[in-house]
């Protein structure tokens, strides 16, 4: 090679190229690394999301409730009281939350909401409103969340404090917890949401 001639030794550009190779290769991995990440973020923030819609509109159906004193006719043509909140939970038949509430739509009188578990499934379910007795009963249930392994209830007694709802029926409690837990992808996730005082 003459002083004249310059450029590269077919050594250096081997050199070259494997060094280009090796940061290619960081980069392909941290450019992976934060794309999982950010999938991740998502999942977890749509989960999220679906969680706090459905305890908010718990939160809105009794918050909702009947503020006037609910009577209906039984068989015997005598007058009974309704309750505007009923909540039951036992080991063998679930979580069930049954509210009379205002209409979504003002003057359109009240309807019946139901909320049950059923499976790893939490259902809704809200009958057409009705400004006369008897209302219609919530039907068709839609699937809020999906994932519970476990609901647990408990209800604020003026002389007692928080007593856990097991395997009974209360009417109108003076507030309301609702503690669940979510089997996720990203692991067991557990949730407390507090209503009260209802009266």
């Amino acid at each position: 090679m003459t002083p004249s001639q310059q450029g590269f030794t077919l050594i250096e550009v081997m050199v070259a190229i494997l060094l280009m190779a090796v940061v290619s290769l960081i980069a392909w991995r941290g450019l992976d690394s934060v794309t999982r990440a950010d999938q991740h973020l998502q999942a977890s923030t749509e989960q999220t999301e679906t969680l706090l819609r459905a305890l908010n509109q718990m939160q809105r159906d009794i918050n909702l409730r009947a503020s006037v004193e609910l009577n209906s006719r039984d068989d015997a043509s005598k007058e009974t009281g309704l309750a505007a909140v009923t909540v039951r939970s036992s080991d063998s038949k679930g979580f069930r939350l049954d509210v009379i509430r205002s209409a979504p739509v003002a003057g359109d009188g009240l309807q019946r909401v139901r909320w049950w578990l059923k499976g790893d499934n939490l259902y809704r379910a809200a009958a057409p409103a009705r400004d006369r007795y008897p209302l219609p009963a919530a039907k068709d249930g839609v699937v809020v969340l999906s994932g519970v392994s476990d609901l647990q209830v408990r209800v604020w007694e003026a002389d007692k404090g928080w007593r856990q709802l097991s395997g009974n029926r209360r009417e109108d409690p003076l507030g309301l917890e609702v503690s669940l837990v979510r089997d996720t992808p990203q692991g067991v996730e557990r949730y407390r949401q507090v209503v009260g005082p209802l009266r």
